[in-house]
C-alpha cells in the first residue's frame, strides 16, 4: 500500500538525482514549526539551495487514488538578484526526472507526472524557487 508517507519518501528520493543535497518533506496540514522544516532568517532571506516536498492528501477514484503534490526547489539570489541560470538549469533538470515516472513500490503500481512547472518569487524569503506540481496515482485496483 502507498501511503502520503510513502509517496513522501519516493518523492524525497528521486529529488536526490538533482543533486541538492538539502530536501524537506511536509505533509498538508503540517504547520511548518517541525523539527524537520528548515528555519529561515527572514532578516538573511535562503543562504542555500535546498528542496521542499509538499505532500498532499490522496483521493481515491475507480481506478487510481490521486493527489497532487508539489516539489519547490529553492535558489537563493545572488547580490540581490535571481540566479536565472541555475533556476533554467534546475527546471530542465526537473522536466526531466520527475515527469512520466512509472514503477513499483511493495507490490502495488504507481506513476506521476508534472501537471504545471515554473518559477517563481518568494519576497519573504528573499529568493527564487522552482514549482513542479506533480500528479501522483496509485493503482486502486488488485492485479
Amino acid at each position: 500500500m502507498i501511503t502520503p508517507q510513502t509517496i513522501g519518501n519516493i518523492l524525497h528520493q528521486d529529488c536526490k538525482a538533482l543533486g541538492i543535497n538539502e530536501i524537506y518533506v511536509v505533509f498538508e496540514g503540517d504547520d511548518g514549526k517541525s523539527e524537520d522544516f528548515p528555519h529561515i532568517d527572514p532578516e538573511k532571506g535562503l543562504e542555500r539551495e535546498m528542496i521542499i516536498i509538499h505532500v498532499k492528501k490522496q483521493i481515491p477514484s475507480k481506478y487510481w487514488k490521486n493527489s497532487f503534490n508539489e516539489v519547490n526547489i529553492f535558489v537563493p539570489r545572488i547580490q540581490g538578484y535571481s540566479n536565472r541560470i541555475r533556476l533554467a538549469e534546475l527546471e530542465r533538470q526537473a522536466n526531466k526526472l520527475l515527469d512520466d515516472v512509472v514503477s513499483t513500490y511493495d507490490g502495488t503500481t504507481y506513476r506521476y507526472s508534472i501537471e504545471s512547472i515554473g518559477t517563481e518569487a518568494d519576497t519573504a524569503l528573499k529568493c527564487h524557487y522552482v514549482n513542479v506540481r506533480i500528479l501522483f496515482e496509485v493503482l486502486n485496483v488488485k492485479l
